[in-house]
């Protein structure tokens, strides 16, 4: 948030020290009101919807998913700027509680504003450059995107539709900026450069759809473009190729990255806790009736730590911190101006300067980030696939020295199954 303080502190330190009139030291403190008025209306209020999603959150991490679940859901009809992070949040909770089809709803919900070019006003988008940027429709960063994405194909999985689930995951693959940082030096097409995704995740999730399809071929590249990004997820695609294997598992485990406000105006955004305090992903373990599904431990096929680490995963914006420049320097100028006409006794070079000030605390204080975030994310999405008999199974999934679950499935004998699990 907005450091009022440090921001206080030259106002203080140069109209304390000059000698002021009595019509001057009474402008001085209506400048004051104007600037604390300013800064109120810029930053983020706490009404009763946000009361409310914090509400939702608490139950979500305490694993009380069914609850988390009936907070949101009046917020998901509202179509305000936060429509789609609303819907994100609910179709969280709502998958973790089992409740497949509100969260297919809202994933689908989000996907499309997501994928849409007109969610964001002409007045809006003029709005977030010269006012505050959290009045925009909330999309996400790219890595959140993503993993919208992969949550509409994950249920599409679930309900064994896949070519909608194939196209989800060929949607999260979306190509992401070459460059962390639109350096002047550069030209403007290396500055609008873009790479392919390094998301393995959504080339594993397109490489199965590819191989319940019956394209051998796409689903072998597929799957060799997420052992390309991440090796070690190997054993998992032989696993899944291996006669007898009829149900993945996928798992959600701990939470993912926390968004802040850094900078003196809080123009910077800022994902935490970083890796070296989080410590690494653990691996994932999967029983069948008591037995281990397997003889390797499964390593986690993303990290949203990871890649919210990756600068090509962020929205870069360097409007925030050109408005934290430029208003910082006419807050500057107008002080030094009040200044100058006070010792002068000069009113009108004085209330120019105090104006210039208003306008370049207004400036200053709107360079504020938006700091709204999808809390429910995990840290790290695990697959386990197994071999389930015809008949009821006990599965039980486990990460290394934290949380696990235990649940049965019925299966019929025949079929590919797809299964979901929360940890925390």
């Amino acid at each position: 948030m907005f450091n009022l303080r440090r921001f206080a502190e030259p106002f203080a330190i140069l109209f304390v020290a000059t000698g002021f009139n009595a019509r001057l030291k009474a402008l001085r403190a209506w400048v004051a009101l104007v600037i604390c008025g300013v800064l109120l209306a810029l930053l983020p209020g706490c009404s009763q919807n946000s009361q409310r999603v914090n509400t939702a959150v608490e139950y979500y991490y305490i694993g009380d998913y069914p609850q988390a679940e009936a907070e949101l859901a009046p917020l998901i009809a509202k179509p305000d700027n936060n429509y789609v992070l609303n819907n994100c949040r609910y179709g969280s909770a709502a998958l973790a509680a089992g409740n497949l089809r509100h969260a297919e709803q809202a994933f689908l919900t989000a996907y499309r504003i997501i994928n849409s070019v007109n969610s964001n006003t002409a007045g809006e988008a003029i709005g977030a450059v010269t006012v505050y940027e959290g009045i925009r429709v909330w999309k996400g960063e790219p890595f959140e995107r993503a993993m919208a994405h992969y949550y509409l194909g994950l249920i599409y999985l679930i309900k064994g539709d896949y070519e909608n689930a194939r196209a989800a995951f060929q949607n999260s693959l979306f190509r992401l900026r070459a460059y962390s940082n639109p350096d002047s030096q550069r030209s403007q097409a290396q500055r609008d450069a873009t790479v392919d995704s390094n998301f393995s995740l959504g080339y594993f999730g397109l490489g199965f759809c590819y191989h319940m399809l019956n394209r051998p071929d796409l689903a072998k590249a597929n799957f060799q473009l997420a052992e390309q990004l991440n090796p070690a997820i190997s054993p998992v695609v032989r696993k899944v190729y291996q006669p007898g294997t009829n149900c993945l598992v996928f798992v959600d485990w701990g939470f993912g990255p926390r968004k802040r406000a850094g900078g003196w105006y809080g123009e910077k955004v800022v994902f935490g806790p970083p890796l070296f305090r989080a410590g690494p992903p653990p691996y994932a373990h999967g029983w069948v009736d008591h037995k281990p599904a397997d003889r390797f431990a499964v390593p986690t096929l993303v990290d949203t730590l990871a890649l919210a680490a990756q600068k090509r995963w962020l929205t870069m914006d360097t409007i925030r911190e050109g408005k934290a420049i430029a208003g910082t320097a006419i807050l500057a100028g107008g002080l030094a101006a009040a200044d100058y006409g006070a010792v002068h006794r000069d009113q009108t070079v004085a209330l120019a300067g105090l104006g210039a000030a208003v306008l370049g605390a207004a400036i200053a204080a709107s360079s504020h980030a938006d700091t709204r975030y999808w809390e429910m994310l995990p840290r790290c999405v695990y697959v386990i696939p197994v071999a389930l008999k015809a008949g009821d199974n006990t599965i039980r999934v486990a990460a290394d020295g934290t949380a696990s679950q235990s649940f049965t499935v019925q299966y019929s004998g025949s079929g590919y199954r797809v299964l979901y699990v929360r940890l925390r």
